[in-house]
């Protein structure tokens, strides 16, 4: 289709420089109705979340020991190694205690 047809060095640099241009166009395009419906969604989302706080939460005491007899750097390994076993961020567990078997 295009095996007959030369361009020159300007004209090559012009098609380049226009697909290149097409291509960020689309992505910026992107960004905004990325940017655009998210701050819809937050603003919904913030709208809901007062309802559903009007309904009164009952307060669980959380009783929270620490042991500080261990090494900090010996539970952030057991931790990391927890994490990585489990294929979860720290997050999203919690270590309640750790025995030390002899």
């Amino acid at each position: 289709m295009l095996g007959d047809v030369t361009l020159t060095l300007g004209e090559a640099f012009g098609v380049a420089l226009t697909g290149l241009t097409v291509v960020f166009l689309a992505l910026i395009s992107l960004l905004i109705a990325i940017m655009i419906i998210s701050k819809v969604v937050g603003g919904i989302q913030g709208k809901q979340e007062p309802n559903q706080s009007a309904a009164p939460a009952k307060a669980v005491p959380q009783k929270k020991v620490v042991d500080n007899s261990m090494d900090p750097a010996l539970l952030a390994a057991i931790i990391g190694a927890i994490s990585m076993e489990e294929r979860s961020r720290v997050e999203s567990f919690r270590i309640v205690s750790i025995n030390e078997k002899k």
